[in-house]
């Protein structure tokens, strides 16, 4: 697949998702990585998405922001693509 097939597919879920890297193989889309507020999703490149929940963690002095935290992936057909 390339990569407009991709981007309208995630579009097309109408989720809001933010792509933030495709990885390709010769010219074809091999995983895309994206995000959402809390969660993060990957998608193969067959479109087969799963997902991460995100936690973010602040220092209990000032409030400011330590690092954020994913838990494991775990397979999640909602967010599977379907291209046309």
């Amino acid at each position: 697949m390339k990569t407009k097939e991709f981007e309208k597919a995630i579009d097309a879920l109408n989720l809001g998702i933010v792509i933030d890297e495709m990885k390709l193989n010769h010219s074809n889309v091999r995983q895309v990585t994206g995000h959402l507020e809390n969660e993060g999703v990957i998608w193969n490149e067959k479109g087969e998405a799963f997902s991460t929940d995100f936690e973010w963690r602040e220092n209990k002095e000032d409030g400011d922001l330590v690092g954020v935290f994913g838990s494991s992936l775990e397979r999640n057909k909602l967010y599977d693509l379907k291209f046309e």
